[in-house]
């Protein structure tokens, strides 16, 4: 899959990523490793927290993903995260784990995207 076409599949919003980091490439490339090494641990985190039920937890660890998800321009897999932050605030809460099935796949979507961008991006 190309960029172009990630960007068609709106998985990332390249023209915004670009603008993010001032078409900065070796800016780009770090972004990428710090999401590489930062997403994963706390993907984990949120799913032990949902089998907790520990909705505080739930809450803030889906915020932090959301903001890192956000700005890397991966709008889906970002409004997944939203969704659950904002389903963990409910007093009866509800479909999380389904949620969370669509923030697994949409993160593996982003991270694709992302890796794919940096590779036909920068030397």
């Amino acid at each position: 899959m190309q960029a172009d076409e990630l960007a068609r599949n709106s998985v990332v919003d390249l023209p915004d990523l670009l603008a993010r980091v001032e078409y900065d490439r070796e800016l780009l490339r770090e972004l990428f490793l710090i999401f590489n090494r930062e997403f994963p641990p706390l993907q984990t985190e949120l799913k032990q927290a949902v089998e907790q039920g520990d909705l505080d937890r739930v809450r803030t660890i889906a915020h932090s993903l959301k903001g890192m998800l956000a700005s890397l321009s991966c709008s889906t897999a970002s409004s997944s995260a939203q969704r659950i932050e904002r389903m963990a605030s409910q007093p009866a809460p509800e479909g999380i784990p389904e949620e969370l099935v669509r923030l697994d796949r949409d993160a593996r979507l982003a991270q694709y995207a992302l890796e794919t961008v940096c590779q036909e991006a920068l030397p």
